[in-house]
Parts: structure tokens; C-alpha cells; sequence
């Protein structure tokens, strides 16, 4: 499964509150593993963090993969909308 990540950052930007993540968030709701616009620790990411394994895990058996990136494209399209709304 390929999602199609324009690696902007923000999902990596926007992590508090996710408790799966808080380990990870620098205090401000960053990653504290996001350097230069990418995962630091790309390859060994938390399951949450990686669509394809996530997919594997827990959606396979309710949705399709398409179905499954689709979900994953509008959130990426509802974060970018409130780091607009925000930057304003």
C-alpha cells in the first residue's frame, strides 16, 4: 500500500493529544523525531505512523485499501485546512 505522503509535516506537527504518541511529542505537540520535514526514525516508526501496517493491523478486514487511503487523505486535507486557518 502506497499513500501518496507529500511530506509536508504536519501530521508530525500536530500530535498532542494523541495518547499513542505522547511519548513522542516534545511538549508542544511535535514530534520530537521530525527533523528537516521528515521521520527521523522513518524505519522503525510507531504502527500508528505507518499507513500500510496500521491498514494490516486493524482495517483489512473492515474496508478496502483504497477505502483506507481515502480515510487517510481527508484527514491529511482537514489538517492542512486547520494549519491554513490557524497560520491566518
Amino acid at each position: 500500500m502506497n499513500f501518496p505522503c507529500d511530506k509536508c509535516g504536519l501530521c508530525c506537527r500536530m500530535i498532542g493529544g494523541i495518547s499513542a504518541l505522547h511519548d513522542f511529542d516534545r511538549g508542544d505537540g511535535v514530534c520530537v523525531h521530525l527533523h528537516d520535514n521528515l521521520c527521523s526514525i522513518y524505519d522503525s516508526r510507531p504502527l500508528i505512523c505507518n499507513t500500510s501496517e496500521m491498514y494490516d493491523a486493524f482495517f483489512k478486514n473492515i474496508m478496502t485499501p483504497d477505502e483506507f487511503i481515502d480515510m487517510n487523505l481527508n484527514a491529511c486535507r482537514k489538517i492542512k485546512k486547520l494549519n491554513r486557518e490557524n497560520v491566518r
